[in-house]
């Protein structure tokens, strides 16, 4: 047998980490690949729940490592910025110990930039899922710079890869392979809805919403403080139980944290620094509808068929299916949407067909298949434009 392709993952935080798990399955039991873990940014931080645990859980004989980065000892841009050159810092010795064959990226965080660029500078070649989105936010920006550090591209849909190719990526580096969001959905790998409600404290059938709001770097923490506070005080007006998950680590994310301290005392919100990625899909599974920011309501609810109230600016833009209705951070604009995700005919009609725009749960077995034959050589690793 010849020398295992060794394939490193990077993660930065819990949603990118869960998308992966299907695929570093696969890496896991494949006998000519070797999977590495690499975790850094919230992964490493106790404010943010330390998910560094979780990951050793799904893979306690894989290479871990971890960037300490210093995720979760500020919120400003100056902190955060800060971060990442620790990122930078610390990365190109930890793959040099490794060794990888391959660094795998996702989608638009900063420090998946930073990896890649320190991958770039030791000469081993960056793969990238997510790319080609359009987003709000930073993270437009971000996503696009790592197109630009990456060799080979794995976008969700075909107009993803029209926008990398308009970028100036050649078509052969472009595979077309959906979400391996969707993997998970798709293959039932979630925990039950009634395990995940037991878990988080909410009854066999309670009715209750996900909210997850992150901070928009657009805005300031003040800002930011109010649009989360405004979110809160329409999902206190519903009536509904609330089950709310910590910001991400962008500049910003301590006016949201303000803003759930606020209501920590209020039983109506039962909030949590991380929920299980699994746990999370299994309570998506059962929820009335999901209230906030994240890019959770535009990848996987649909696949649940679950309304989303997509709150503000961070998503502009996006591609998306029917279950999304966008609203201003206002608490009358929420509330009047969260009555419209609940009540219209016409839009809970909609819900029945949508999950159909990342695929059909086969991302990770097509990025295996380019993992474990594509030619590491030279024409690779040199980048042109066209």
């Amino acid at each position: 047998m010849g020398q295992k392709r060794k394939i490193c993952l990077f993660s930065g935080k819990r949603g990118g980490f869960g998308a992966y798990l299907p695929l570093m399955r696969l890496i896991d039991a494949d006998p000519d690949l070797e999977l590495q873990i690499l975790l850094g940014d919230m992964h490493a931080s106790k404010e943010f729940g330390q998910t560094v645990d979780e990951a050793r859980k799904f893979f306690p004989e894989a290479k871990i490592e971890v960037i300490e980065m210093g995720a979760g000892r500020g919120d400003s841009p100056v902190v955060r910025a800060e971060n990442l050159g620790m990122c930078l810092q610390k990365a190109p010795a930890i793959l040099e110990k490794l060794g990888p064959d391959l660094v795998l990226v996702h989608g638009d965080r900063a420090e998946h930039l930073m990896v890649a660029l320190a991958a770039l500078n030791l000469g081993i070649p960056v793969g990238h899922t997510q790319g080609g989105e359009v987003s709000g936010n930073i993270d437009d920006v971000q996503r696009h710079a790592i197109t630009k550090l990456a060799h080979l591209h794995f976008p969700e849909t075909e107009a993803a890869a029209d926008r990398l190719k308009k970028l100036g990526e050649e078509t052969w580096r472009i595979n077309v392979v959906g979400s391996t969001y969707i993997d998970r959905i798709a293959k039932k790998m979630y925990t039950p809805t009634s395990e995940a409600r037991a878990k988080y404290g909410l009854e066999p059938e309670e009715k209750y919403f996900l909210v997850i709001f992150h901070p928009d770097t657009y805005l300031s923490r003040e800002e930011n403080y109010q649009a989360a506070k405004n979110i809160l005080a329409a999902m206190k007006d519903s009536g509904y139980k609330a089950a709310i998950t910590y910001p991400c680590s962008d500049p910003g994310y301590q006016g949201v944290l303000d803003a759930m301290a606020e209501v920590k005392n209020d039983p109506q919100f039962l909030i949590y620094k991380n929920i299980d990625n699994l746990d999370f899909l299994g309570l998506m599974a059962g929820a009335r509808a999901i209230l906030g920011n994240s890019s959770s309501a535009i990848v996987e609810a649909p696949y649940f068929q679950l309304a989303a109230v997509n709150v503000g600016k961070r998503q502009m833009g996006r591609d998306r299916e029917e279950n999304v209705v966008d609203c201003e951070a206002t608490v009358d604009g929420i509330k009047s949407k969260i009555r419209f995700v609940l009540e219209d005919s016409s839009f809970r009609e909609k819900l029945k067909q949508c999950g159909y725009r990342l695929g059909n749960g086969q991302a990770a077995e097509k990025i295996l298949a380019v993992l474990k034959t594509a030619e590491i050589n030279e024409k690779l690793l040199k980048k042109r434009l066209v």
